[in-house]
């Protein structure tokens, strides 16, 4: 790797932005069909959130990210990717040049390339609060990254607000490095859809990480029109998770503290959020963590015109795209977290799945194997253990849909002339 002072290149066939796994995974198979191959990394090492992850899967085994990013890693560099690390590439020109400036020092580099892969992942949605600003509040990828990457414990004691897959893991790994998690709690009434019926009918897609069969069964149950309303009138105060107090009728109020965190102001709420009066209260903690979920990172592909949707199966707002991650740019190709929030298992194959297209695009080998690997990733979409939209599927079809229906009438937006020589 390489994280110093960059040059300019001159012959490169593929330059991937993003070193998580959709990124790394790209690049290592193209570089194995025998393309040139750049990959631009802003972090100190690749990997992304993946070096973050632990969890205990459906079958008792430990996905452990750490030791899975490493493996890329060496994957990538058996293939001769040149990783350039502690760098940022900040603008990226039809024809295609990537732009790019070291942390370390150095003149911006300008990088040329026949094709550009862009996979920059996602970032937290952020939750303001009362608080918030206090020393001792973490977003939950902060406490990820600090107990699972550095293994530093975010504070002895601490309060996790908001019911997602991060928030359910991290807090579990939290609790695995020596923190005491007092308890997950709801969001405050800022933040849409946080009330006991929203939040049951989310919990649907997040059964599999249940630790007990009835918790998985209970999840899975939500799905069912009108159950989570019911569920949330009889719900119980709280349930264990890993023997984490799981409070699905508690919310937050504000964070407590005058140089710091010292406590979690909370409230008790019906089923359809409304507060009960006098139930305010006060947790003792040094530490806050809110996840407010994610949302792709899309400023590069943005600031190149791509057209934008939004999509309610997807969750979030992403550019038009195939099923293979190519745009109406040809040689611009998306993957991974940039296109819909997902697990890194989905990411990795899309990555293998976009480095497929690529090769067959710059004419290095037919892409023999498409269909199969879309069925392949599909599956791994209805196995996953978790997922932030559980019909993510069927909104990617419909952008794959949108995108074939664009190339056959393209937006006048989409008709980009060669930069000037």
């Amino acid at each position: 790797m390489n994280g110093g002072v960059i040059e300019n290149f001159d012959s490169v066939d593929l330059v991937v932005v993003g070193g998580g796994p959709a990124g790394l995974s790209a690049a290592a198979r193209a570089a194995e069909g025998g393309l040139a191959v750049v990959l631009i990394e802003e972090n100190h090492q690749t990997g992304g959130k993946l070096r973050g992850q632990l969890h205990q899967e459906n079958d008792g085994e430990w996905w452990i990210g750490w030791t899975l990013a490493n493996d890329l890693l060496a994957r990538v560099e058996r293939a001769g990717v040149r990783i350039l690390t502690d760098t940022v590439a900040w603008a990226i020109e039809p024809g295609w040049v990537v732009r790019a400036t070291s942390s370390r020092g150095g003149d911006a580099a300008e990088i040329r390339t026949r094709a550009v892969l862009i996979a920059t992942g996602a970032v937290e949605k952020p939750m303001p609060v009362e608080g918030w600003t206090l020393p001792g509040v973490f977003t939950i990828g902060g406490a990820q990254i600090l107990t699972n990457t550095h293994r530093v414990r975010p504070g002895a004691r601490s309060v996790v607000v908001g019911v997602d897959p991060l928030s359910l893991t991290i807090a579990r790994a939290m609790k695995l490095g020596g923190v005491d998690v007092d308890s997950i709690v709801l969001p405050p009434v800022e933040v849409p859809d946080s009330d006991p019926q929203s939040t049951l009918k989310r919990l649907g897609g997040l059964s599999k990480l249940a630790p007990y069969f009835y918790m998985r069964l209970g999840g899975a149950l939500m799905a069912i029109p009108g159950l989570a309303a019911i569920a949330a009138r009889v719900l119980p105060r709280s349930l264990s998770l890993w023997g984490i107090p799981l409070r699905l009728t508690t919310r937050l109020v504000r964070i407590v503290g005058d140089d710091r965190v010292t406590g979690a102001e909370v409230e008790t709420v019906r089923a359809n959020g409304d507060a009960v009066p006098g139930s305010r209260r006060i947790i003792s903690t040094d530490s806050v963590c809110l996840s407010n979920g994610l949302v792709p990172l899309n400023d590069l592909s943005a600031s190149l015109g791509l057209e934008f949707v939004t999509s309610d199966s997807v969750g979030a707002k992403v550019a038009v795209h195939s099923a293979t991650g190519a745009t109406a740019l040809p040689g611009l190709f998306l993957a991974g977290n940039t296109v819909g929030v997902e697990s890194a298992k989905v990411s990795l194959k899309q990555g293998e799945i976009v480095a497929g297209e690529i090769l067959a695009t710059l004419g290095n080998s037919p892409f023999e194997t498409r269909e199969t690997e879309l069925g392949e990733l599909r599956q791994l979409r209805a196995e996953s253990e978790f997922t932030f939209e559980p019909a993510i599927q069927q909104g990617h079809d419909e952008i794959a849909a949108l995108f074939t229906q664009r190339q056959e009438a393209p937006l006048p937006s989409q008709r980009f002339a060669e930069p000037a020589e």
